[in-house]
């Protein structure tokens, strides 16, 4: 990582780096789309994971793996590429589900048609996880008839071509999605519901979910308002943009097919028999070992860590952090993808740290200079630019880094850097003169 901007280099990822299932999406794409298929792809596979977990180093709780990504794009820039993918990795799911509608519409249409003197039999109660337009107190539901169903929560799978049609305008419905995604997120973050309301489904259940929403930048920027961005629902989020492809020939992707598509098949199958048994119920969790990463993640995340103490970013010090939550998560699903097998895991460390960049970048290019209170975004703000640390003399007063501060409208206090820069042994003071700095590196 580079220390003259919060934004950094990316590391180098390749086609080796992948299980050989994300490979395949990996090779199909055109070179630009080639991260947001693969994210695409992960996305859809933790949904179907819903029984694998992983500890990550910083929790005492297992994690489930859960992601949320936002694909953003200018409406034709082929955002579209998403459906293909989630048609084809989704699809045991998106067949139960069709069948077990056809069962709760049965059900409507008894309700309607029979006396009222007549018994009623009890509803079903269905397992349906692949979600688009929803309410709340339907989602509410479904969420509970999961617990009714097996004991446990399981993962929904939330897709839309268009963000923008999540809530259809009305903005209790984006407001009640932007909610529930904060607690979505976690394994074991209930919410629940309880009105008088004939119309409502009063429960308190966990609710949890992979997201894929494609957007414009225009819709993303209404769906994360303000207290989107300070409320953390950002920080939850992977950032997949497609940049700028002004003048670029339409994306074409690579057929799938042969023994492509049976890896796929049988990954699919893999995870499908990991979730449900042959007599109806749900397999036990999967713990992914995963403690070999431990350090790995320490490393970088001090990395980050050093950097929020030379630039002062509370952006950064606030992005990091799930950002290596949502590169975790991924890197375990790869590692179990691969047969959680040791010789890969050089692979793994490099998926995480590519990933838990790529998704801070996202982050901070997009929502960084909103987060610390400043200007509106624009594409001036994305520009790398030095550190407070960096644009210190070698040697300096305390007074120069006062009006540093000021310079670059910082709210921290001088003495509060000056504390934490000598904690990280960034900085020492020669002579013990209480008012003059030289820094370490």
């Amino acid at each position: 990582m580079t220390n003259n901007s919060t934004i950094s280099k990316l590391p180098e990822l390749n086609a080796n780096d992948l299980p050989p299932v994300l490979r395949v999406y990996y090779e199909s794409a055109p070179e630009s789309f080639r991260i947001p298929a693969i994210l695409t792809a992960v996305c859809c596979l933790c949904a179907l994971g819903t029984r694998l977990r992983a500890k990550y180093v910083y929790d005492l709780d297992l994690h489930a793996l859960l992601l949320q990504i936002i694909i953003v794009g200018n409406p034709g820039d082929g955002k579209s590429f998403t459906r293909p993918i989630v048609k084809q990795l989704m699809a045991p799911l998106l067949l139960r589900d069709q069948e077990l509608r056809r069962q709760e519409q049965a059900y409507n249409e008894l309700k309607k048609t029979a006396s009222k003197t007549k018994q009623l039999p009890d509803e079903p109660v269905t397992d349906i996880r692949c979600l688009q337009n929803i309410t709340r107190a339907k989602l509410v539901k479904r969420a509970d008839m999961l617990v009714r169903k097996y004991g446990e929560p399981l993962t929904f799978m939330l897709f839309s071509e268009e963000l923008a049609t999540m809530a259809e305008g009305n903005r209790k419905a984006y407001s009640d999605l932007r909610t529930i995604g904060r607690l979505a997120y976690d394994l074991g973050a209930s919410f629940s519901t309880d009105t008088n309301s004939s119309e409502s489904y009063c429960a308190m259940v966990d609710i949890i979910w992979c997201s894929l929403y494609c957007s414009t930048p225009a819709a993303l920027d209404e769906y994360m308002d303000k207290r989107s961005i300070e409320g953390g629902n950002v920080t939850r989020h992977v950032i997949a943009d497609l940049g700028d492809l002004m003048g670029d020939d339409a994306p074409v992707f690579r057929r799938i097919e042969g023994d492509d598509l049976l890896l796929i098949q049988h990954t699919i199958d893999q995870l499908m028999h990991e979730t449900y048994d042959d007599a109806g119920g749900i397999m036990p969790t999967h713990e992914i070992p995963m403690q070999w990463i431990d350090d790995e993640v320490r490393d970088w995340c001090k990395s980050q860590r050093e950097l929020v103490l030379k630039t002062g970013s509370r952006a950064l010090n606030c992005f990091y952090k799930r950002a290596s939550v949502s590169a975790f998560r991924m890197a375990a699903l790869c590692y179990h993808l691969w047969g959680e097998d040791e010789k890969v895991q050089k692979h793994i460390i490099r998926f995480y740290r590519f990933m838990a960049q790529y998704t801070l970048d996202g982050l901070i290019s997009r929502w960084g200079k909103r987060f610390e209170g400043m200007q509106k975004h624009d594409d001036s703000d994305d520009q790398p630019k030095a550190s407070l640390y960096d644009q210190l003399p070698h040697q300096f007063s305390r007074d120069q880094l006062r009006e540093l501060i000021v310079k670059l409208d910082l709210s921290t206090p001088a003495r509060i850097f000056i504390s934490k820069w000598k904690r990280a042994r960034l900085i020492h003071q020669p002579d013990n003169n209480l008012d003059i700095f030289e820094k370490n590196y």
